[in-house]
């Protein structure tokens, strides 16, 4: 039986990397555990495999829970003067696919999404594909280098006094513009000649 050896690294941490091996009978539902425990990722959160090409270019999805009931299937009156069809990805359930399944290049690439309000994004690449020892071992972490810095962005900070400025701004326009509406000089204002009433009875 064959073992993968896959290299995980994180998009803004240049000195983090995993190597795993897990062997090609194991499912996605096994990896993720293994990255989940390996990098300390926090909670129950949901999280995905993205299946891609050399360019990192998502071509199927392999989730933890599957939300979408079904793949919409497209309308058969399709018109061709309409241009190509809509991608869409296929998607699966992680404990119903094997590594193996996915492997259609020496050097498979994967994205591993984890918790989608707060995304985690980590770049997957098979290095190598080995004989597997003792099967007991698998998956396993066999190298890890740095510590995940969880990075949570600040809340955006509120400046009253400059919201008071902008509210007092706003009245004051507000003020002029009535102003102008309201007192406006009637001698400028044209007046029609035959409207005017005649000073004789």
């Amino acid at each position: 039986m064959h073992v993968y050896r896959f290299r995980l690294l994180h998009e803004d941490q240049e000195d983090f990397l995993r190597d795993f091996e897990i062997l090609s009978s194991q499912t996605f539902t096994d990896f993720h555990n293994l990255i989940k425990q390996s990098v300390e990722l926090p909670g129950n959160e949901l999280a995905s495999f993205f299946v891609c090409d050399r360019n990192w270019r998502k071509k199927r999805e392999i989730t933890l829970l599957n939300m979408q009931n079904e793949i919409v299937e497209e309308e058969e009156d399709y018109d061709e003067r309409r241009g190509p069809k809509p991608f869409k990805m296929p998607v699966s359930e992680m404990h119903k696919v094997r590594i193996k399944d996915i492997i259609d290049d020496p050097h498979q690439r994967l994205l591993y999404e984890y918790d989608f309000l707060n995304p985690k994004v980590f770049f997957i690449e098979l290095t190598r594909i080995l004989e597997a020892g003792n099967k007991e071992q698998y998956p396993y972490c066999v190298k890890s280098e740095g510590k995940l810095t969880l990075i949570t962005p600040p809340l955006p900070v509120v400046d009253l006094l400059d919201n008071e400025e902008n509210e007092v701004d706003e009245i004051a326009l507000i003020a002029e513009f009535d102003d102008i509406m309201n007192n406006e000089d009637e001698e400028d204002i044209p007046i029609d000649p035959s409207l005017e009433q005649s000073s004789e009875w």
